[in-house]
């Protein structure tokens, strides 16, 4: 019986705080979880989805996915996977294309792929309304959607996973690794290969899965370091005190000293990759005069990460990215939101 790496939310090509380093950090995570599946002999590498960061992926990002690709196939290592919300795209996906090329498998809710006797489904990211996931008698189930579980409004009910016949079923969408039983069945988070929030704190890693015995390992893996310094803490001195080369530094302030810019100074002066700067105080509720809070940042992040939080339609989400995408120009956003919502009235008359 087979051994399946489980993992997801690779997010290849997201240039984090606008840094060249961030995006070469998701693109090693991803390489470093091809080379935990040769360590471990898995039969097969199941990504649950957004193995990019958007649709429309760099070179340089697709060379490193698909020289990650190659040695799994080299290895007679199978790579299977879902779409995601992030790369989804219109008509022909990412893993379409690299299943043309012999690289990967695009795991289906009907047609299901045989491992080693074990049946193998998946569901591409379906939008944020209520889904009912596809029969799977005694196999695994791959899908991209939030539980009700972690979110109070995801649209994927946890017990509706215990009647789909799924004996195993691996998600992706939610960062941090969780893990339900009941009985002989299983239902697990993989997490996200690096922190793409600055609140994912936890170690990031993947799942190592036999699917005959059910039991399952966390491999952790090695990424950028996080150095997280509390309110009560003096940042200028946990600074001063502590290796933060090439570390991102958050900081969580709720005094007026140091000021975020003195925080950054230091940070930055003692190699620091990047500083964070978050303030937890708690206004009153009429403050004596008006305040203007800065944040200091990559605004494509803070808008990636307060979306992140929305549960917008799928037409919606694909409409934030056309006019947010910086490779369509302005004169076509127009015509390209029109047709979009002209196949949207196609489809829903």
């Amino acid at each position: 019986m087979a051994t399946v790496l489980h993992t997801g939310d690779t997010h290849i090509g997201f240039r984090q705080y606008g840094l060249e380093e961030r995006r070469e950090d998701f693109a090693r995570a991803f390489l470093q979880v091809v080379h935990v599946a040769l360590d471990e002999k898995v039969s097969a590498v199941i990504h649950a989805g957004d193995l990019f960061e958007d649709r429309t992926p760099g070179t340089e990002d697709l060379l490193a996915t698909m020289q990650g690709l190659f040695t799994l196939k080299d290895a007679g290592i199978y790579f299977l996977g879902i779409v995601g919300n992030h790369e989804q795209r219109r008509g022909t996906q990412w893993i379409d294309l690299f299943e043309s090329l012999g690289l990967a498998v695009h795991l289906r809710p009907q047609k299901p792929f045989e491992l080693d006797g074990v049946p193998i489904y998946g569901l591409d990211f379906s939008g944020r309304r209520p889904i009912t996931p596809p029969r799977c008698e005694g196999g695994v189930l791959v899908c991209h959607q939030l539980l009700d579980a972690v979110e109070l409004d995801g649209e994927l009910a946890l017990e509706k996973l215990w009647h789909c016949g799924a004996q195993f079923v691996l998600l992706g969408d939610y960062h941090e690794h969780r893990s339900w039983r009941q009985e002989n069945k299983l239902v697990t988070y993989c997490g996200s290969t690096e922190r793409w929030m600055l609140d994912e704190k936890r170690n990031r890693g993947v799942n190592i899965i036999d699917l005959q015995n059910g039991r399952l390992q966390r491999h952790e893996l090695v990424t950028r370091r996080f150095l997280y310094i509390p309110a009560d803490e003096d940042p200028i001195q946990r600074i001063e005190n502590a290796d933060v080369q090439g570390a991102v530094v958050v900081v969580y302030l709720n005094t007026d000293k140091p000021t975020a810019a003195e925080i950054e100074h230091a940070g930055y002066e003692h190699g620091a990759l990047a500083v964070r700067v978050r303030d937890v105080r708690v206004p009153t509720e009429q403050p004596a005069e008006p305040s203007v809070t800065v944040e200091f940042g990559d605004v494509e992040q803070v808008i990636s990460e307060a979306l992140a939080k929305k549960h917008f339609s799928p037409l919606a989400r694909e409409i934030d990215q056309v006019i947010r995408d910086l490779t369509i120009a302005d004169s076509n956003v127009d015509a390209e939101v029109t047709a979009l919502l002209e196949r949207a009235w196609r489809e829903n008359p």
